[in-house]
């Protein structure tokens, strides 16, 4: 019985991970170093309100991050401007991942994929672009084109907590288990404050 319960726990503790993941929750580009930092450190440790107010005229990486940040908290005319914002920034790759953040919003994710696609071809060094695609793919459940796409935006900005955390997920839809867990592991040492660290914590152990 206690087996049982356990593994119910285990089972719930996923599929609340995977909800975060599919819910409605990427001229010269401005690179990972040029961005605040202050805001991918607010936004990884689920301060949300704090990297918002930290974007403010900030660059394109922190405007896209301060969208997610509306995502999480469900407020949809913020995230509608915010990825007006990345349209008018004059730069190709950041509009395309605003357009992208609009479709995938509007559960468009066909649309919100190949606009995506687009960013990356347009930017393939802008990690949120890669980023982006990450999250319209894994919306359309393409969880092999997802791991790729967060696996770029990796290499590209290691630091990127979320990243691991997706390419996590995706890793574990492909029931590849120990890549899961190497993304996980990176996720809990880049973002230790972050959210979802009790479900992390739950699903690693579900792995072994």
């Amino acid at each position: 019985m206690a087996s049982m319960c356990a593994r119910n726990r285990s089972i719930f503790a996923v599929l609340m991970a995977l909800a975060v993941w599919i819910l409605p929750g990427s001229g010269v580009n401005v690179s990972a170093e040029d961005q605040k930092p202050e805001v991918q450190r607010l936004f990884q440790s689920g301060d949300y309100e704090q990297a918002i107010e930290a974007s403010r005229d900030g660059d394109p990486a922190s405007i896209y991050l301060a969208a997610q940040a509306l995502l999480k908290l469900g407020r949809m005319d913020g995230v509608a401007a915010e990825f007006a914002r990345l349209k008018q920034s004059g730069q190709a790759g950041w509009q395309l991942v605003g357009e992208s953040g609009e479709a995938l919003a509007a559960n468009d994710a066909g649309r919100a994929t190949e606009l995506a696609r687009k960013a990356t071809e347009a930017d393939d060094d802008n990690p949120y672009a890669f980023y982006q695609l990450g999250l319209a793919t894994s919306k359309g459940s393409d969880w092999g084109g997802a791991a790729a796409a967060f696996n770029r935006a990796i290499e590209l900005q290691p630091d990127l907590a979320y990243a691991h955390y997706y390419a996590a997920l995706a890793a574990q839809r492909q029931r590849q288990l120990p890549k899961a867990g190497e993304h996980f592991e990176a996720f809990l040492r880049l973002a230790p404050a972050a959210p979802e660290r009790q479900a992390v914590l739950a699903i690693m152990r579900s792995l072994k």
